[in-house]
């Protein structure tokens, strides 16, 4: 009977210590092209939850040449929302990926398949919590 109630406390403590953060149904991307292959497959479905697993908990998206950025979970989800009104599929046309330990810098060129949107990303990404995470999306490289 303790053996019982000592796994019932240790399920019970990992239930309610587990990072609440990223939903369980997510994949952690392993690497960087698999982010951007995951965030393609989240665009497409109109996931917005599933974008926003795919940025740090502190991220930052850079808005506008101005300097405007969106900071957190929930201002990414702001800034992306308009994005996923098109009804197009992302696609990444070309990468440049230099990785340090779990630090990643990334060029990408980007568009939205079937229109005239499109643009050269500067992204940093970090392998963190078992998986790679952008920590800076500036989508069109101001």
């Amino acid at each position: 009977m303790n053996l019982v109630k000592t796994l019932i406390l240790l399920v019970s403590f990992f239930v309610v210590n587990a990072k609440a953060d990223v939903p369980l149904d997510y994949q952690k991307p392993q690497s960087p092209d698999e982010l951007h292959s995951l965030f393609a497959q989240y665009f497409k479905a109109k996931d917005l939850t599933g974008l926003t697993t795919l940025f740090a908990a502190n991220a930052t998206f850079i808005l506008d040449s101005d300097g405007g950025r969106a900071t957190g979970h929930e201002e990414i989800a702001k800034a992306l929302a308009p994005y996923l009104s098109f009804d197009s599929e992302m696609q990444t046309l070309s990468t440049s990926i230099h990785i340090n330990g779990n630090i990643a810098l990334i060029r990408s060129e980007w568009k939205l398949a079937d229109s005239d949107v499109s643009g050269t990303a500067l992204e940093v990404m970090q392998y963190q919590d078992n998986g790679w995470v952008y920590l800076i999306d500036n989508p069109n490289g101001f």
